[in-house]
């Protein structure tokens, strides 16, 4: 009997989530605020009969992010978590003789998603600062092509594309390949497409509860688009995706505008500053203009010692090796509050410190 090398097994545990975390931990692109001010207010004056099942049709969070957006309830599916409508999309839609299409550098999940519903994976070029090239992926496209997966902002560069961008890529594809744009990580930069749903009826977009709104322990996700695409996904998943409580700080969330605009305007500082502080040092950042920083080592340090100093010195962070074609020799790091971005640059600037010192 042949051996199955667990390391090559297509499983979602191979995801860096499942990486071991340290005391500092900047691995998890998590709102280093925390949420919403009247989410906690919500929770600690809740009165909930636990006994009771929730709301199957789950019509308040619908109801909520109907308005939100100025679309019909019918346009909104919600899933414990975005990953959990990424599975169910490629389990509903893809066979063993389609293709998918992603960035070479982007969410491994799509990767695996598609390769356990046994679709082919084509990986698209990026451009030289590491950001998705739309051309390259429209190359990319056959007859064969039935998905699409696109990260704005992209995960792990936080590269944005702009709006313009992915209308005209729509535009160009053929309108029985369904496009998914995760826009995971939207509230900290970017434009969102939920707005062009109608425009474009194989347009599928993935949001979440659990970066910008601070709530990823409650597992919220929600795709939005056509009612056709919607319905096919209700008919497939679970009666009770999401719990009573998450439905409600979910609809209390969505309310707290302010909260939503200091996340940003926070961390587009926190970016900033650690990126100008990794660049002193000697690593090379890409663009980014969301909440993940993609980094190259210098030159001169040798990346396995790397990655034992960063355990050495309780660093957690996201390893180049997980991600299609790249290696230790980069990282990335989603900043997280003062305090931890300050203590992590004095540990990365000790690290280095040491190897110009020999």
């Amino acid at each position: 009997m042949k051996k199955i090398n667990k390391n090559n097994k297509i499983s979602f545990k191979n995801l860096y989530a499942f990486g071991k975390k340290a005391l500092i931990d900047l691995s998890l692109s998590e709102n280093p605020l925390g949420c919403s001010p009247l989410v906690l207010k919500e929770f600690k004056i809740m009165n909930l009969k636990l006994n009771d099942y929730p709301d199957a049709r789950l019509s308040a969070i619908k109801k909520a992010l109907a308005k939100k957006f100025d679309l019909n309830e019918q346009n909104f599916f919600i899933s414990n978590g975005s990953e959990a409508i990424i599975i169910n999309l490629s389990r509903l839609f893809l066979q063993a003789d389609n293709q998918v299409i992603i960035p070479k550098l982007t969410f491994p999940m799509f990767n695996i998603a598609a390769k356990q519903a046994r679709a082919t994976v084509l990986e698209a070029k990026m451009n030289q600062d590491l950001s998705i090239s739309l051309d390259e992926v429209s190359k990319n496209i056959t007859n064969k092509t039935k998905i699409i997966f696109i990260c704005n902002p992209n995960n792990p560069t936080g590269n944005i594309l702009q709006k313009s961008q992915i209308e005209r890529f729509l535009k160009s594809v053929p309108q029985n390949i369904l496009v998914v744009i995760d826009e995971a990580n939207i509230e900290f930069g970017g434009e969102s497409l939920i707005s062009s749903i109608n425009q474009f009826k194989q347009l599928i977009i993935l949001r979440t509860f659990s970066k910008g709104f601070g709530l990823a322990s409650l597992r919220i996700g929600f795709c939005v688009a056509s009612e056709e695409i919607i319905e096919k996904l209700s008919d497939f998943s679970q009666p009770f995706p999401i719990s009573e409580i998450s439905e409600k700080l979910a609809v209390v969330a969505l309310k707290d505008e302010k909260f939503l605009k200091y996340t940003k305007k926070n961390m587009r500082f926190q970016r900033i500053k650690m990126t100008s502080q990794l660049e002193l040092l000697g690593f090379e950042v890409f663009p980014s203009g969301s909440n993940n920083l993609f980094i190259k080592i210098p030159k001169k340090i040798d990346k396995k010692t790397f990655e034992k100093d960063l355990m050495n010195a309780g660093i957690s962070l996201v390893e180049g090796k997980n991600f299609s074609g790249f290696n230790n020799a980069f990282f990335r790091v989603s900043p997280r509050d003062e305090f931890t971005n300050k203590f992590f640059i004095k540990k990365i600037s000790d690290i280095v410190g040491n190897y110009y010192l020999l």
